[in-house]
């Protein structure tokens, strides 16, 4: 048994499954296993070039220089050339496109999920209740909300409040910019009243705030304990300019998650409550 054919049969075999598995991670296919084999080989490739390159090195200098003339084989200057555009091109980038072609065969990827932020917020601390989560995500379009949050009982009589701002922002008509409109103190806050919000004035009209300041602009938590036993159900009602949406979920005992739901789903992309 030679241990050059051993040798040069490896290299072979080694060449030909980076190959493969090279072409796979050009076309974006990669797969960790792929990504395993392709280093795997590739460490087996290099390992044993360099008994092949000692075996071959009478040949290899052979290419490289005239022994007569001592002067560089156009082979070695062409061979050169070839290695060092390449280098430098993907050292420096500039081959990126290239490089990077193999994406149209990889097909279109899923989008990343948003990451998302929610500002928390506290109500009925003092109170000896369960302990509640409310999470509100509100719609794409929503530019200043206003929201109450409230419970029922089993048979729709108002029972407490979970979130009620202390007041309520507005801006001119026409305004485009929210956060421009509220830095230039264009806004204007009014007390909270329940005839600004039509569900919970039908229920309440004496409702009061629960919470020192505006609904938040973006998505928000509310940290509650709720009195109240079950069979309930919890309404959310969300203002936004001239339209009005109001959300509910029915409470059947004070643990795991509930959803709420709407007639639309267009100022609250999501609303859970959890215990």
């Amino acid at each position: 048994m030679k241990r050059k054919n051993i040798i040069s049969l490896t290299i072979a075999l080694a060449f030909l499954t980076m190959a493969i598995t090279g072409i796979l991670l050009y076309i974006k296919q990669k797969a960790h296993a792929v990504e395993i084999t392709h280093t795997l080989f590739g460490l087996l490739f290099v390992g044993f070039a360099v008994f092949h390159v000692l075996n071959n090195w009478g040949s290899i200098t052979a290419y490289s220089k005239d022994k007569k003339s001592g002067k560089f084989q156009k082979e070695l200057i062409v061979a050169s050339s070839i290695f060092g555009v390449l280098l430098i091109g993907g050292v420096t980038e500039v081959f990126e496109p290239i490089a990077e072609a193999g994406k149209i065969f990889a097909g279109k990827r899923p989008e990343r999920a948003k990451i998302l932020n929610f500002e928390e917020v506290k109500t009925n601390q003092e109170a000896k209740g369960q302990a509640a989560e409310i999470t509100i995500q509100k719609g794409e379009h929503v530019d200043l909300p206003a929201t109450s949050i409230w419970i029922e009982t089993a048979d729709r009589k108002f029972a407490e409040t979970i979130f009620i701002p202390a007041t309520i922002q507005t801006l001119p008509a026409g305004v485009e910019d929210v956060r421009e409109a509220l830095r230039e103190g264009e806004a204007t806050k009014t007390p909270f009243s329940a005839v600004n919000f039509k569900a919970l004035n039908a229920k309440n009209a004496a409702a009061k705030a629960n919470f020192e300041g505006v609904t938040p602009l973006e998505n928000f938590l509310v940290k509650t304990k709720i009195n109240t036993s079950p069979p309930f159900v919890v309404v959310v009602e969300i203002k936004n300019g001239a339209t009005t949406e109001t959300y509910e979920t029915v409470v059947e005992k004070a643990a795991g998650a509930y959803k709420f739901q709407g007639t639309a789903s267009n100022l609250m992309a999501k609303g859970i409550l959890s215990f």
